[in-house]
């Protein structure tokens, strides 16, 4: 017969306190990228919801069912997909900073590796499936 409170159950434990950490930890840089150009704001809310995911479901629940990231999450836990909006928005602002930063960069391996990175970004993003216009007004999958 096992114990009620093990070693499994301490694992357990810490596992959900370190993923709701990280989850928060993610939702403020998430926060960050809102208010900051050229900082990824839906990356973060998608390591946020994959560690809620693992460890809080009213976390999970709450960005789900938020009004400014529920909409894109709610795809992306759907299946992965992209409002083709999302798509132009994103790429178009990935560019432009990214325009931005190689003009007032002088160093040659920045002006290779941004670039290149962009391009992985950008295949990336149209390589994900396209979300129907209206798939946020199905609401999240709980």
């Amino acid at each position: 017969m096992r114990a009620k409170f093990g070693m499994g159950a301490w694992l357990s434990s810490v596992s959900r306190v370190t993923f709701a950490g990280l989850g928060l930890l993610f939702v403020v840089m998430g926060g960050i990228g809102v208010v900051v150009p050229g900082w990824p704001a839906t990356f973060f809310f998608i390591l946020a919801l994959w560690a809620f995911k693992r460890s809080n479901k009213r976390m999970e629940t709450w960005l789900l069912t938020n009004r400014v990231t529920g909409p894109t999450l709610t795809d992306w836990d759907r299946n992965g997909s992209i409002k083709k909006r999302t798509k132009i928005v994103a790429i178009t602002l990935l560019w432009a900073c990214m325009g931005s930063t190689l003009w007032l960069v002088s160093s040659t391996t920045v002006r290779v590796i941004l670039p290149t990175i962009g391009a992985a970004v950008t295949v990336y993003i149209l390589t994900r499936p396209t979300a129907p216009a209206d798939s946020a007004k199905r609401g999240p999958r709980l």
